[in-house]
């Protein structure tokens, strides 16, 4: 069965806010993911996400990944593809990174899409992931809350 994640990356002050309540940001982004295009609704939904969210610093995710895992003898990449055959038969992944969002498809075992999650959450703790079509979601790296004195 193929798990297929977007992963967005927060302005922190939203990921902030909303650390025990991503059911909220789950439901603006499923809204979105499956509006139709010519829905008017869209327009707002957009414009909301483009406001709660930054965008990929590409060039620096591409540089991250392919520095972190160049090692992997089941890592390639090819342009703005990352790869992992994970060996024996264990899974895939593959992450796209786009320029507001990243792609992420793995099958098999859960090892491949955990690599790339680990890689990711350690560059910035505010990336969401989704999984949409199984309602799955939740920070890489969850986000502690703020105790204000």
């Amino acid at each position: 069965m193929v798990r297929h994640y977007y992963i967005y990356l927060i302005e922190e002050e939203f990921a902030s806010h909303y650390f025990g309540r991503e059911s909220k940001i789950f439901h603006l982004f499923q809204d979105f993911h499956w509006t139709t295009v010519r829905s008017q609704h869209t327009e707002t939904i957009e414009r909301q996400i483009n406001y709660i969210t930054k965008p990929i610093p590409t060039l620096f995710i591409h540089q991250l990944i392919s520095t972190q895992l160049k090692n992997r003898k089941e890592y390639q990449r090819n342009e703005q593809l990352h790869l992992l055959k994970l060996s024996g038969g264990r899974g895939n992944a593959t992450l796209i990174v786009k320029d507001h969002y990243l792609e992420l498809s793995s099958d098999g075992n859960f090892e491949g899409e955990t690599i790339f999650f680990e890689v990711l959450r350690k560059f910035d703790p505010c990336f969401f992931a989704m999984d949409i079509q199984n309602n799955k979601y939740g920070w890489l790296n969850p986000i502690k809350e703020r105790n204000y004195v």
